[in-house]
C-alpha cells in the first residue's frame, strides 16, 4: 500500500500581529513590518484579561489652510490661529504676516506673558532674526544688539524671561525680565560641562534643557542678582549628544530625541526627569545608522490622537517614518500615499479642538489629523500593511497550507477586500495575490500550496477603518522530507 505523503490529522493555529519592526538590516523589505497599523491592548477592570488589536492609523484631512508650496519650516497653533513657516512667510490662518530670513531652516516658537495677565505675545525665531507678534497680529522685531544672531531657533519662556541659545556655541542668552524686546549685555551663560555646542534648547518641568552634539545639560533659575538668573544643575548631566535637532521633542513630562554618543551608533532616549531611557529597538536604531550624515535632516513630531500618544520620527534620507507609541511601548511605521515610505508632513501642532494639525513637507498643505478619517490629503485611502515573520511551525519539513482566516472587525459596508500575498523565499518574491472578503461570517482563502518556511503580507486599501486581532492556518506537514 502506498504511503501517505502527509499527516492525516489537520493541524490549526492562530497566530498573534502584534510585535515591533524586525527588520534585520535597517532596510524595509524584509522581516516582520506594521505600516499604519497601530498596536492597542485593551484590559478588562474587572479581570486580568487583556486583548490587543491592531488598528488603522487616523487619516489626514485638508480643512485647514492651503499657501503656495514651499519647504514647511514650523507650525504653531495660538490663541485661535495658526502661525506656520512655509517657503520663507509666516502665515497666520494662511495669510501671509512676515518674510521671514531664512527659506529652509526652521523657525521656533513660544509663548509669553508679562505681569499683566492681558499682555500675551508669541515670539517667534527663524535663526537670524526675532519677533514678536500680539493677539491682533501686530508684529515687532527684536533690535536689540545683544539679542543673538544667528542662533538655534527654539525660543523658551521660563519665569519671565526668554531663552535663546547662539549658534555654535555653548552660550544661552536671555532677555530682560518681563521684557522680551530688550536684551540685557551680561544675560548669558554657558552650558560648558562639554567641549560641545548647543543645537537646540527645550523645558523639562522647571529646567531649561541645553542639548548639544555630545552632552544634554539641565538649567535652574537660580534668581542671580547679575548676569544670567541661570544656573547649571551638574550631577544632571547626560553624556550622549543629538546629531538631529529637530527630533527634540517635548511632552507633558518626557524629553525625546535622536541621541548618539562618542563611541558610534544612534539610538532614540526618552528622558523622564534626568533619567535616560534608551526606547528604540535594533531595526530602529540600524535605519538610523543608516541615514549617514543625513541624519542631521531628521524631524520628529509627538501627537495624541486616538486614545494614544506618539513620537513620529522621519528620517528624510531614505524616506522611513517610525512611530513610537507611548502607551504601548511600540514601534510601527506610517507611510502617505501608495509607493511611499514616509509619512509626508513636518511639523504638527495641537489645536481648541484637541486635534492635531500636521504641516506638509513641501506642498503647503495644513491639514488635520482625524481618527473618523480613513484617507489622506490627496483623497487616497490609506494603505495598511502587516507583513510576518517566516511562520515555520518550529520545523523546516514542508507543509501544505489549506486555510488562512482573519480574526478582526467586520466593516458595515458587507464584503470588503484585503489583497493576501506570500513568500516562500526569504521575502524575494512574492505570489498569491489573493483576494479575501473580510466579512461578519467567514473571511477566508483556502489551497495555499506549499512551502518549508512562509511569511505572509496583508494589504488593507479601502476608505473604511481597520480592527484585526490575529490570523488562523490549517496546515498539514509532509512525511517526507
Amino acid at each position: 500500500m502506498a504511503t501517505n505523503p502527509y499527516f492525516t490529522q489537520l493541524h490549526t493555529q492562530r497566530f498573534s500581529l502584534i510585535g515591533s519592526p524586525q527588520q534585520r538590516d535597517g532596510t524595509y523589505q524584509k522581516d516582520q513590518r506594521f505600516v499604519n497599523m497601530y498596536p492597542e491592548l485593551i484590559k478588562s477592570p474587572i479581570s486580568d484579561g487583556k486583548k490587543y488589536y491592531l488598528k488603522k492609523r487616523p487619516g489626514v484631512e485638508l480643512g485647514l489652510f492651503q499657501v503656495p508650496p514651499g519647504a514647511a519650516q514650523g507650525l504653531y497653533y495660538w490663541e485661535g490661529t495658526y502661525f506656520f513657516a512655509v517657503g520663507g512667510v509666516l502665515y497666520a490662518n494662511g495669510v501671509g504676516i512676515i518674510n521671514l530670513a531664512q527659506s529652509i531652516a526652521p523657525v521656533g516658537f513660544c509663548e509669553f506673558r508679562d505681569d499683566t495677565p492681558s499682555d500675551t505675545n508669541l515670539i517667534i525665531c527663524d535663526g537670524i532674526k526675532g519677533w514678536l507678534v500680539d493677539t491682533t497680529l501686530g508684529v515687532q522685531q527684536i533690535t536689540d544688539p545683544n539679542f543673538p544672531s544667528p542662533h538655534i531657533p527654539s525660543p523658551i519662556f521660563m519665569d519671565g524671561y526668554i531663552f535663546v541659545a547662539a549658534a555654535n556655541t555653548q552660550t544661552i542668552h536671555n532677555s530682560a525680565l518681563q521684557a522680551p524686546l530688550s536684551w540685557p549685555s551680561d544675560g548669558f551663560i554657558d552650558a560648558e560641562m562639554y567641549p560641545d555646542d548647543i543645537v537646540m534648547l527645550s523645558k523639562q518641568q522647571n529646567y531649561i534643557v541645553a542639548v548639544g552634539t555630545q552632552s544634554i545639560e539641565f538649567l535652574y533659575d537660580n534668581a542671580n542678582a547679575t548676569g544670567s538668573p541661570l544656573q547649571r544643575n551638574a550631577p544632571a548631566v547626560s553624556q550622549f549628544g543629538c546629531p538631529a535637532p529637530r527630533t527634540v521633542q517635548q511632552t507633558e513630562k518626557e524629553l525625546i530625541l535622536v541621541g548618539t554618543t562618542n563611541a558610534g551608533g544612534r539610538t532614540v532616549w526618552l528622558i523622564d526627569g534626568f533619567q535616560p531611557t534608551e526606547i528604540a529597538n535594533e531595526p530602529v536604531r540600524e535605519a538610523l545608522d543608516l541615514e549617514g550624515q543625513g541624519i542631521a535632516a531628521a524631524i520628529a513630531m509627538t501627537v495624541q490622537c486616538a486614545g494614544h500618544k506618539w513620537y513620529i520620527l522621519n528620517l528624510v534620507v531614505n524616506g522611513r517614518t517610525f512611530v513610537y507609541d507611548f502607551d504601548e511601548q511600540m514601534w510601527h511605521e506610517w507611510t502617505s500615499g501608495v509607493g511611499q515610505q514616509c509619512f509626508d508632513f513636518a511639523y504638527a501642532a495641537d489645536s481648541v479642538a484637541g486635534t492635531p494639525a500636521f504641516l506638509s513637507f513641501n506642498t503647503g498643505f495644513l491639514g488635520y489629523m482625524s481618527e473618523l478619517s480613513y484617507q489622506d490629503l490627496n483623497g487616497t485611502p490609506i494603505r495598511c500593511m502587516v507583513q510576518t515573520v517566516k511562520i515555520d511551525f518550529d520545523t523546516i519539513m514542508r507543509k501544505r497550507f489549506f486555510r488562512l482566516s482573519m480574526i478582526g472587525d467586520a466593516p458595515a459596508t458587507g464584503d470588503t477586500p484585503m489583497t493576501i500575498n506570500w513568500s516562500d523565499d526569504d521575502y524575494n518574491t512574492w505570489v498569491g495575490n489573493r483576494t479575501l472578503q473580510l466579512n461578519g461570517s467567514y473571511p477566508t482563502i483556502t489551497q495555499m500550496g506549499s512551502a518549508r518556511r512562509r511569511a505572509f503580507q496583508f494589504i488593507y486599501q479601502q476608505n473604511l477603518p481597520l480592527r484585526l486581532e490575529a490570523f488562523e492556518l490549517d496546515v498539514t506537514q509532509e512525511v517526507r522530507r
